[in-house]
């Protein structure tokens, strides 16, 4: 069995120390044959060390070693110390005992040996198979120095090195007391020659220090100084030359100095403050007294314009100022050339030329406000007035004369209102005059009677001889009462106004709504009416007419309508017409849209394409050749078709008839409207010689009950009859009343019971076809 190497010892006879070292023979199978035992003289393992290589001066030890420990425990690994090379008494002779090293986690350990710090580095030797007996003793060669001797280079580079650093930051700092001395002379020299000079308030002259940076830097400020110099003086020159006055301070907090131009104090109207210099504090308060003792207003930049009264009149000071630092500047101006020309501007944009009183710019501006401000205007009055008989003095005497008519009365009211009336000249003859602030119209109203005497007692002699006395025509509101807002106010004194003068000049009334109302309503009548004709805004219904024998549809009638919140009444659309004189325009779009509307319904299957179409037509007026041409071309058929009733409402104009007779394509065929009232009698049948007579509703409601009503339609009818004209029942809205006119002879029916007008017609009632029906098999019983 092998056995592993010892300690050293001491071989027999012999005094020299060896080592033991013995290894097992073992065959391939694995069976041990023998031992081979070796003895090693530790005197040749030292000649073996080369312990010089680790440094000149043979300070360095090798040792073989052996441990069984696995791994450091602790940072620690101890080892037996077996072999020692090198002349280092102190290891050589060190006890073989355990050595016990410390790991420094860079591959090297520390050791203590006799009292002294070793550096040790290990190298291990592979001696043994991995399973073989003493496998688990390891051996290492140790490469050992003692620290002081290791580290004795880099200790001595150390302290050369804090040495020389030492050494320079010494001179550094003695070099620089010196240089800091050198240039420090001049420069104080300088600065004493600055500070001499402030003190004299003359101009420093720099002395020359041979530091050349430092001379060219004295020369530099020398040369701005004196540049400074000269374009104060050119500035302070050229605002002795300049015709604006110009003042100004400066404010230092920081040292307290305050620094105030000559004229500063005088341009706000008090002399040059005398005595010891000012201080912040006083400074401001001087300058705070003088903006309480003058009016002082802001600008929308910020500034402030003080109003100064002076002895040769009023001036006006801009004053700006401005934070630099520690440094508030400010600068006053005289700025009252430019204000006095800006309320020059102001004013003849504000006031009228001839009067001296507010144009509508001004007044609209002004009335807005105080409208912005309902504790200000408490009860108030507008007041619109117009001059009369402005142009008959100005064709009569001339424009000069008119202008003093004009005048005159801006003068009355200048002279005859409360101040704070506001009053202005719109136009040439239209004037506006605002009351306000009053607790009663009573109030009020001795105002204006005050007013309107004075102007009725103003005379001025005219070229004639005649005297001119004011007459005005005026209307008045009242706020809150009338209205709350200016444009309400304005709108309502200009109505009043117009009703003075379209009914009797020379008079001032009071806002009426009622009157208001009802005027409103009639011109938006006549805007809807005007609206109407020029966008053709009518739409048309149709109302079947029935046959009085077998019930079926025979014609329709076009009745003319419209959405127009106004005109819903086609009898308000036709007294406007002969209002505003339109009755041709209406006459044009009824043809026009009503044959067009019910050739739709043709071409849609809505009606009968073998009934007639009955339009009404205005009885003296007829449609110009273009206009007849024009619907002939579009709607040639139909015109075949067409019956044109007669109305009522115009006497007939023979002349017009005979033309709408002889239009291009028309059937020839007249219906005479609601016979039996206005215009429609004997002699019109006579002259239009109708194919239908329409009788009037009046005489078809009720007679069922009324034997005169009655005996009119039996008369009509044997007139009609021999002369093949058709008998219409126009209104028929009851059962009896449809069996009357059926009996009676009539041959056409119209009316709500039978149909009512739609824009796509229906049939007619069951109700109305079985009275038909019936009366028809009663004849033939």
């Amino acid at each position: 069995m092998a056995a592993g190497p010892q300690t050293p010892y001491c071989l027999a006879g012999d005094d020299r120390n060896a080592i033991a070292y013995s290894l097992p023979l073992i065959l391939p199978d694995g069976t041990v044959y023998g031992v081979v035992g070796v003895e090693l003289l530790t005197d040749y393992l030292q000649t073996k060390l080369p312990f010089t290589e680790l440094d000149e001066d043979k300070a360095g030890t090798y040792f073989i070693v052996t441990t069984t420990d696995d791994a450091l425990t602790d940072d620690v690994l101890s080892l037996r110390k077996t072999v020692t090379s090198g002349e280092d008494l102190v290891t050589a002779d060190a006890p073989l005992g355990v050595l016990n090293c410390r790991s420094d986690g860079n591959g090297g350990n520390w050791a203590e040996l006799n009292g002294k710090r070793y550096y040790m580095m290990l190298e291990q030797l592979q001696l043994y198979n991995r399973n073989a007996p003493f496998a688990a003793e390891k051996w290492f060669l140790a490469g050992t120095m003692e620290q002081s001797v290791l580290l004795a280079f880099s200790n001595r580079v150390r302290e050369v090195l804090l040495a020389t650093l030492l050494f320079t930051l010494v001179l550094s700092v003695l070099g620089s007391l010196l240089i800091s001395a050198r240039l420090a002379s001049p420069i104080n020299h300088l600065y004493r020659e600055v500070i001499d000079a402030q003190e004299k308030k003359t101009f420093p002259h720099l002395s020359r220090t041979a530091i050349r940076e430092v001379d060219r830097f004295a020369e530099t400020i020398t040369e701005l100084n004196k540049e400074l110099v000269t374009n104060s003086t050119k500035f302070l020159r050229i605002m002795d030359m300049a015709s604006v006055e110009i003042g100004g301070y400066e404010l230092r907090t920081d040292t307290g100095s305050v620094f105030v131009t000559d004229n500063f104090f005088p341009l706000l109207g008090m002399p040059k403050i005398q005595g010891k210099p000012l201080s912040v504090r006083r400074f401001e308060e001087v300058l705070k007294d003088i903006r309480e003792k003058n009016p002082c207003a802001r600008t929308a930049e910020g500034d402030e314009l003080l109003t100064i009264q002076q002895p040769d009149g009023v001036r006006y000071i801009m004053l700006r100022s401005t934070i630099e630092g520690h440094a508030k500047i400010g600068l006053a101006e005289d700025v009252t050339a430019a204000v006095l020309e800006r309320k020059r501007i102001e004013h003849e944009r504000d006031h009228d030329i001839l009067t001296g009183l507010y144009n509508r710019q001004a007044f609209n501006r002004v009335c807005t406000e105080l409208f912005a401000a309902p504790e200000r205007m408490g009860v108030a009055a507008l007041m619109m007035m117009d001059l009369d008989n402005l142009k008959h003095i100005n064709d009569t005497y001339g424009h000069d004369w008119g202008d003093q008519y004009i005048r005159r009365t801006g003068q009355c009211l200048r002279d005859n209102t409360p101040a704070g009336t506001v009053c202005a000249r719109l136009s040439g003859d239209e004037f506006l005059v605002l009351f306000h602030g009053y607790r009663s119209r009573d109030a009020v109203r001795e105002k204006i009677d005050r007013l309107t005497n004075a102007m009725q007692q103003s005379v001025a002699l005219l070229p004639s001889g005649n005297a001119l006395h004011i007459s005005l025509s005026g209307g008045i509101a009242w706020y809150p009462d009338d209205g709350q807002d200016w444009e309400t106010l304005k709108k309502y004194a200009d109505f009043a106004m117009y009703q003075v003068k379209h009914a009797d000049k020379g008079r001032v009334e009071e806002f009426d709504i009622g009157v208001y109302n009802r005027e409103a309503y009639a011109e938006r009548t006549r805007r809807e009416f005007r609206q109407l004709l020029s966008n053709a805004q009518v739409f048309y219904c149709f109302q079947p007419i029935f046959s009085a024998r077998s019930g079926k549809v025979v014609a329709y009638e076009a009745l003319m309508r419209s959405d127009l919140p106004t005109l819903r009444s086609p009898a308000t659309i036709m007294k406007l017409a002969r209002e505003q004189g339109a009755l041709y325009e209406i006459e044009r779009i009824t043809f026009t849209k009503a044959l067009e509307t019910f050739d739709s319904l043709c071409r849609a299957g809505s009606v009968s394409e073998e009934a007639m179409l009955f339009v009404n037509s205005i009885a003296n007026t007829c449609l110009s050749h273009e206009d007849g041409k024009y619907i002939n071309n579009h709607w040639h058929e139909l015109c075949h078709r067409m019956v044109v009733e007669i109305t009522e409402e115009e006497a007939i104009d023979y002349e017009a008839l005979e033309k709408k007779r002889n239009a291009p394509g028309f059937s020839g065929m007249f219906a005479l409207d609601d016979y039996g009232s206005g215009y429609s009698n004997e002699n019109t049948l006579l002259q239009l010689a109708p194919r239908f007579i329409k009788v009037d509703i009046a005489i078809i409601r009720g007679i069922d009950t009324s034997p005169d009503k009655q005996q009119i339609l039996r008369n009509v009818v044997a007139y009609a009859h021999p002369r093949s004209m058709k008998i219409v029942a126009e209104g028929v809205e009851t059962a009896a009343e449809l069996r009357t006119v059926i009996e009676l002879g009539t041959d056409l029916l119209q009316g709500y019971f039978l149909a009512r007008p739609a824009i796509v017609p229906g049939d007619i009632a069951p109700e109305a076809v079985a009275i038909i029906r019936e009366l028809q098999r009663q004849k033939k019983d």
